[in-house]
């Protein structure tokens, strides 16, 4: 919240949404001089709303809890939307901090076409909610984000937002967004089914010259946390932690990655009947390891909302 406090654009309401924390929200919010909106537990797609219907400013940004703001994100994204009054969303870049906020190798993969939507269909090129800047009230009209998607309902928005051509990308860092063991991107299965279901919801609004690139969105999406999951269950297997979550990520690769399952198995098998040593497991998130980020990391979790 301090980072909302210091920004450079001086009109600004600041709303914290209480979903159900079990900490000292209340209290981190009145000295923050913030509004408090408090809720049972109901997921961050909820919490979301609930901002956005309270809020009564013309632009608005979500915020999580553990991310910081740069100095002049506000102001710059105000910039862009009040240049282009036919976007209803500026979509920013993050630098990656850890848990202390100390800065991590950052390797921001920007747009190689203008054409969003065949981008956004692959990759998300919002990492964390707090790099974009939205116009309230057409978000508003939208119904804000769905509450059935999980962790992926931010996703949801940005691709219905780029099919409809709402959307301008500004390379500008707006968010240091915080690694930590907590972050729902995390869970490669959770992400894994949530953004699928994103993709089966908008299978029917692809525009037929999209659809080839919408099906190489699914594969790149079941490949990217495929291996995630795939190097998890590699990593329980040795530690000997096999039980229901293991499972359960197995029948999710069987059911939605099977190739690339298949490939692995194979590879595993080849190298029993060789006589190899088993491979080391890839470092990063698996290890806590630390290294430049390459990849299409998601969303984190969030107690408060700005």
């Amino acid at each position: 919240m301090h980072s909302v406090i210091a920004q450079s654009y001086g009109a600004i309401e600041l709303w914290v949404v209480d979903d159900g924390s079990t900490d000292d929200t209340a209290a981190v919010a009145a000295g923050a001089g913030a509004r408090l909106l408090s809720q049972s537990h109901a997921g961050v797609s909820a919490a979301r709303n609930r901002g956005l219907r309270s809020a009564k400013g013309t632009y608005i940004v979500f915020l999580d809890a553990d991310d910081e703001l740069t100095p002049d994100a506000i102001e710059s994204g105000v910039s862009v939307l009040e240049e282009r009054p036919d976007v209803w969303m500026v979509a920013r870049c993050c630098s990656l901090i850890d848990g202390s906020g100390a800065p991590l190798p950052t390797n921001y993969p920007t747009p190689s076409t203008e054409d969003l939507y065949g981008e956004w269909l692959h990759r998300n090129l919002v990492w964390t909610p707090g790099a974009a800047i939205f116009r309230r009230t057409p978000l508003l009209s939208l119904g804000g984000f769905p509450v059935n998607l999980g962790p992926a309902a931010d996703y949801a928005v940005y691709l219905e937002l780029a099919r409809v051509g709402r959307v301008a990308f500004d390379a500008r860092v707006a968010v240091r967004y915080r690694q930590h063991d907590s972050n729902m991107s995390r869970d490669a299965s959770l992400m894994l089914r949530a953004t699928l279901g994103v993709l089966r919801l908008e299978e029917p609004n692809v525009p037929p010259k999209y659809r080839r690139q919408f099906k190489r969105g699914v594969r790149e999406w079941c490949t990217f946390y495929g291996e995630q999951i795939i190097q998890q269950l590699r990593a329980d297997i040795r530690c000997r932690r096999w039980g229901a979550q293991q499972f359960d990520a197995a029948l999710l690769l069987a059911k939605e990655c099977r190739g690339l399952a298949l490939t692995h198995f194979g590879r595993k098998v080849r190298r029993l009947l060789g006589g190899h040593p088993p491979t080391e497991v890839e470092p990063g998130r698996f290890s806590g390891a630390s290294g430049s980020s390459s990849d299409v990391p998601r969303l984190s979790s969030a107690k408060r909302q700005s």
